[in-house]
This record gives C-alpha cells, structure tokens and sequence, in this order.
C-alpha cells in the first residue's frame, strides 16, 4: 500500500510539473467550452439582404419595414438593381429579394404573387437561413394586411435562385473551404512537430552550435516546407476539381499567389510554436489550439461567421483561415472578386513578415548566447 500511495504521489508532482498535462487537462477544455459556449451559434442571425422594391403601393413599405425589424436580417433598400448585384458580389450583401411592380396588385385580385430571392450559394451555411427568414416575415406581413381575405394559399411564391452554386450543392461550398484546414495542418502542425522533434533529439543545439547565420536557418526551415506545402496544395486542387467535380471559375495564379502567402502566413506560427514547445507533444497540442480548432469552428466554413456575438465576429478577422475561407470559396464558385484578393493578400503578407521577423529574433538571439 505504501508504495502504491509513492507511486501515486510521484506521478502527481511529474503532473504538476508538466505544463503540457494540465493543458490538456484545463486549458483545452475551457477553450473548447467558451468556443461553443460564445462563438458557435446555430442560427444565422443577421443574415444581411438586399430589397429592390418596384411595386409602387404604400402597404408594400410596411413589407420592406418588416424587414427592418427582424432580429434575424439586416436589411439595405436598394434603388439600383445592378449596384445591388455588385454587393453580392463582393460579399457585402449574402442575399437580394426582388419585389414586382404587380406584386400587390395580384394580391388583391385573389392571384398568387411572385417575389424572386437571389442567394449567395457560395454560403452555402446560409443559404436555407436566408430562404427561411424571407419565408416567414413575407407570411406574418400577408396575415397582417388587407390581402389576406382576398388570397388563396399559398399567396405568395418565392422563387429562389442561387449565384454561384444552382443546385445548392453543400459540397461545392465545403470542399474548397476544406483547403484552409489542410493549410494550416501543414503550415503549423507540420513544422512544430518536425522542429520539436530535433529539439527532443539534441540537433537543434548542435545546429545551433555550428558558425551560421540566422538567416540560413530560418530560410533552411521555411522552404522546405513551403515547397511541400504547395505541392500538397496543388495535389488538392486537381482532387476537387476531377474527383469532386467542383467547378473552378478563378484564376490559378491568384490562386496560388495568395496560398503561397496564407501558407507563409502559417509556417511562421508554426515556427513560433516550435521555438516556444520544445517537445512534440505539447507542440502538438498548441497547434490544434493556435491552429487547427480556429481554422474549422471560426473561419466561417462550418458555422456562420454572422452568427457569433460581436466579439467573436471581430476576433475572426486577426484569424488567417477566415480571410483564407472568404478568398478560396469566391474564388472557386465566383470567380476572381478584387476586394476579396487585395484584402486577403495584405493582411496575410503582414501576418507572415511579422511571424517570420518574430522567428528571426529568436533564432539570432539563439546563436547570439
């Protein structure tokens, strides 16, 4: 008994003295649950919808109002059909509602009326939310106005089209988001366990030991990598385009040019994570928190970005897979969108020469002592 009770007091103090333990035990969990607790929300609230109004009668205003005071839709009136087309276009609106101009005249001659719902299918999480919120706020406005004696059910029939994605096929969305975790798996998974691993082994400080520069090093760690990275990539590609039969309506070089800069981006976390975890399972474990668990739940593949309190919403846009997600599904279903390129392109060029000067220190301070 007494040497069971030693071995259980000395497995507790090697506990207590292993970060990586009560990480996994304390941390990992309370991330896990503020995630769910704060950032995920099934419903899409402020699905953000455009309203093009071309029936003239003053009772269609209190449809349109109605609009306006839904907790579920932000809505914009728009006077020109194309500058609307434009918003969706780049991502500014996720929907447009066209009214008629016989839109209540049909109504009140007992005839069922037409509105057109243009979605974005590139959103593919929003889309069903979008159709569901219109069809709901048109139905509680028609049992509210003078036409409801005077029209057989159903009175109103919602025409959806979906941009991008006709068939509302979920995988055309999904599959090209996918990317953004396959991304950063590699970028950030890949170098701190293979960085780790030569600090577990002793090569690291015999590297370090030996008349380089920095500079070598860090080049030494980045292309490797880098070069893996983007064959993987490419690989993906010519998967989801053959296999998958998901159509590609972009540009390869933009493509490649911005995740070359969303890989550099992601390597230099990575390398970050290596020089502070020098084994591989605790390097393991901070690249799901840093890396992958961001890059599935917050980047907007799975669940709505619109949809998270404030917070959560702002905190999404220092995450290099939102702004990768944004780019790779207009860039696969839409087709090249310049504010999507220009936006994503600065902020992940940033990111990666600030990570990259971050390395750099530390690696010269290394071989400074």
């Amino acid at each position: 008994m007494n040497i069971t009770l030693a071995f259980v007091k000395k497995e507790f103090l090697q506990i207590i003295r292993d970060p990586s333990s009560l990480i996994i035990a304390f941390v990992l969990p309370t991330l896990l649950l503020f995630i769910y607790a704060y950032g995920i929300n099934l419903d899409a609230v402020n699905v953000r919808l455009g309203i093009k109004n071309d029936d003239s009668n003053p009772e269609i205003a209190d449809l349109i109002k109605s609009f306006g005071q839904n907790r579920y839709v932000t809505s914009a009136v728009y006077n020109n059909q194309n500058q609307m087309y434009k918003d969706i276009v780049s991502s500014k609106i996720k929907g447009a509602l066209l009214i008629p101009d016989d839109f209540s005249a049909r109504l009140a001659a007992g005839k069922q009326a037409q509105l057109l719902l243009i979605a974005d299918g590139a959103e593919i999480n929003q889309v069903s939310y979008t159709q569901s919120y219109v069809s709901s706020i048109v139905s509680q406005w028609l049992q509210n106005s003078r036409f409801k004696s005077n029209v057989s059910q159903p009175a109103v029939n919602i025409q959806p089209r979906y941009w991008y994605n006709q068939n509302n096929n979920a995988r055309w969305a999904l599959v090209p988001s996918s990317l953004a975790v396959t991304m950063t798996l590699i970028g950030i998974l890949l170098t701190a366990l293979v960085i780790s691993r030569e600090w577990e082994r002793g090569t690291m400080e015999a590297l370090l030991s030996t008349n380089i520069k920095p500079i070598h090093i860090v080049l030494g760690k980045y292309i490797p990598y880098f070069i893996v990275g983007m064959l993987s990539l490419a690989f993906s590609i010519l998967m989801i385009i053959t296999l998958f039969d998901v159509p590609f309506r972009g540009s390869f070089w933009i493509l490649f040019l911005v995740s070359a800069l969303f890989l550099y981006a992601s390597l230099g976390i990575g390398l970050i994570i290596s020089s502070a975890a020098k084994n591989q399972f605790l390097a393991s474990i901070a690249s799901l928190i840093i890396g992958f668990l961001p890059a599935l739940m917050m980047s907007g593949i799975v669940f709505p970005v619109k949809s998270m309190p404030l917070f959560f919403q702002y905190f999404t846009h220092i995450l290099p897979p939102k702004h990768y997600v944004d780019f790779i599904r207009s860039e696969f279903l839409s087709g090249t969108v310049a504010v999507n390129v220009v936006s994503s392109s600065l902020f992940l060029l940033t990111l990666g020469f600030l990570f990259s000067v971050i390395v750099y220190k530390k690696t010269a301070r290394r071989l400074d002592a």
